[in-house]
């Protein structure tokens, strides 16, 4: 009985991070994507000069054709699987952000020694504190994902992402374990140092402007379309909106599998650091041509099984060419020692 209790109880905490009010599928922002999906329905049927209805919204928001496709079926059972199964083991390989707060912290008292807080107004440091830990988030994300692409033996990882024909709001977690651990430690080392120097800067207690329980800026992003980016629905943001934010289009253009767009729009939520490092496409306001997946590696990816224990096997033949090619220079410089 207490295995069972203990279950049910792991269970509903499961649901809970899940579906929550402040979880990424609560209500508040399932019900954002709806209503940024409702104003994308009016604005497209009546700039053609067409009609409105509860049914068309529906057929169009939901078209069967992606809903109920191979691709949308393995990004449901990936979701699952990971969303409510695997998570809670993601949770114990993964830095916590106030343990790296921590460590930074002790690190510059160690360094420099302990100094008296600045004292700037409250709203202030609220205010610096919620910019810096967007950047801080946002340049951890640029640069995991930039190593997943750059790096071919991660490539094997988060090809399982990419390997998606039809883009759902649950593709975004249709991804290997590997890359969200990755994934996860890059963006607590990077946020939980930015707050350990500004906890040592102005003292104990900094925290960002918040909205359900998060960064008030991620949260905004999150409940109005940040599930759109995983979607058909073209929403593009040019001129200056196009290089500080990802609209919808920004990471289809990423998803696309034509080669003008790979290694493209790499950031979360902001396009800045894409538009930093050069990284950056602004997508075109009309509905550019592109297709999902991976090219002809596409039918690999049919099995979920197969998206979880085949980048290990890929990885590891990644690995094995790199140890064949650096094993003569070593010789080469050991013989040089001699």
């Amino acid at each position: 009985m207490a295995f069972l209790a203990w279950l049910w109880s792991a269970a509903l905490n499961r649901l809970d991070l899940t579906f929550g009010v402040a979880a990424a599928y609560g209500p508040p922002a399932l019900a954002g994507a709806l209503a940024c999906s409702f104003a994308y329905y009016l604005w497209r049927r009546r700039s053609r000069g067409r009609s409105v209805s509860a049914r068309g919204f529906i057929r169009s928001i939901f078209p069967r054709r992606i809903v109920w496709s191979a691709s949308s079926r393995i990004d449901m059972t990936m979701w699952a699987l990971n969303g409510l199964l695997f998570a809670g083991g993601y949770g114990y390989l993964a830095f916590g952000n106030v343990f790296c707060r921590d460590a930074t912290l002790a690190a510059l008292d160690a360094g420099f020694g302990a100094r008296q807080p600045a004292h700037w107004p409250g709203w202030t440091v609220l205010l610096l504190a919620t910019l810096v830990e967007l950047l801080a988030y946002e340049l951890a994300y640029w640069f995991g994902h930039f190593l997943f692409h750059r790096i071919p033996a991660l490539w094997e990882f988060h090809k399982v992402h990419h390997s998606a024909e039809e883009l759902t709001a649950l593709t975004e977690l249709r991804q290997h374990p590997v890359e969200i651990l990755v994934f996860m430690n890059l963006i607590a080392i990077a946020t939980g140092s930015v707050f350990g120097i500004m906890t040592y800067v102005f003292g104990p207690g900094v925290q960002p402007f918040t909205l359900l329980n998060g960064n008030i800026l991620l949260m905004l992003f999150l409940i109005s379309y940040g599930h759109l980016r995983h979607s058909h629905m073209w929403i593009a943001f040019t001129g200056l909106a196009g290089r500080i934010l990802q609209s919808p289009a920004h990471h289809q253009i990423h998803h696309s599998d034509n080669p003008a767009h790979f290694e493209k729009n790499l950031g979360f939520a902001l396009a800045l650091w894409d538009w930093i490092f050069g990284t950056l496409y602004v997508p075109k306001p009309e509905r550019e041509s592109v297709h999902f997946g991976v090219g002809a590696t596409e039918g690999e990816y049919s099995s979920v099984t197969g998206n979880y224990f085949r980048p290990f096997l890929r990885f590891g033949e990644h690995a094995v060419r790199w140890l064949r090619e650096i094993a003569p220079r070593l010789r080469g410089l050991d013989a040089l020692r001699r």
